[in-house]
């Protein structure tokens, strides 16, 4: 039987799976950094890396993800850095957080995975008037054909996969303005030096992980879809603004 993507991540701890890697989230929140004084929402932590970086940064973070495997290798990786996230188990399409909560919201490669016009209601609904939304996904390339993905949606599970001017209109119909595309990257191997530059010292595998046939598989047949579709993908961070 064939192991779920996502719970190969979450046996393997991978701390950032989303597009680009961690590389791409230093770059993003060097340009973009987030407001000083208000609280940052990230949606669909994973093992915590990024929401543990921007606690050791200073700022105060909320993070949730739906997977309690998920939650507690990010409670594992904020003890061991010694930094405070409020970790919280939720669902992106039903957020446990009052109106109008954060001053940003960080998603990475989250909302693919989700319904993506109820997730993308709930961000609107728990931001601040004048908030931020940073999301960076997966785009499909307008010079897809049709059916091109449906294996790689199929495997990865993932309703949303989409082109950029179908996520702009579900942001725009969420209430969301001033929608800009930040970074817009052709897909391709990560930069080779990046494992070395940012390596994840607090990746917890579970035990016999790595000698686990299924958990192999899955790593590799999940590394060859993307690479077999890459010429009818891109992707980048949709930024927008709760007026």
């Amino acid at each position: 039987m064939t192991m779920d993507y996502l719970e190969m991540v979450a046996r393997l701890g991978i701390g950032s799976a989303h597009p680009g890697g961690f590389l791409a989230t230093i770059e993003q929140l060097e340009k973009y950094k987030p407001a000083v004084g208000g609280t940052v929402l990230e949606i669909g932590c994973g093992t915590g890396r990024t929401a543990c970086y921007l606690a050791e940064q200073g700022y105060k973070v909320v993070a949730t993800d739906v997977d309690p495997i998920l939650l507690s290798k990010a409670k594992k990786r904020a003890a061991a850095m010694g930094v405070h996230v409020d970790f919280c188990q939720a669902d992106a399409h039903a957020l446990p957080f009052p109106d109008h909560t954060f001053q940003t919201i960080l998603v990475e490669s989250v909302t693919n995975f989700t319904q993506a016009g109820r997730s993308v209601s709930e961000y609107f609904r728990v931001l601040k008037p004048t908030g931020l939304l940073y999301d960076r996904e997966m785009f499909v390339r307008t010079s897809a054909p049709d059916g091109a993905l449906d294996e790689m949606k199929s495997f990865f599970r993932m309703p949303s996969l989409m082109k950029k001017e179908e996520w702009i209109s579900i942001m725009e119909s969420s209430g969301f303005s001033q929608i800009q595309m930040l970074d817009l990257s052709e897909l391709k191997d990560e930069k080779l030096g990046q494992q070395y530059e940012y390596p994840d010292d607090y990746q917890f595998f579970d035990e016999g992980s790595l000698l686990d046939d299924s958990v192999l598989e899955c790593g590799i047949r999940s590394s060859n879809l993307i690479m077999d579709n890459k010429e009818h993908l891109e992707y980048g961070t949709l930024r927008a603004v709760k007026l």
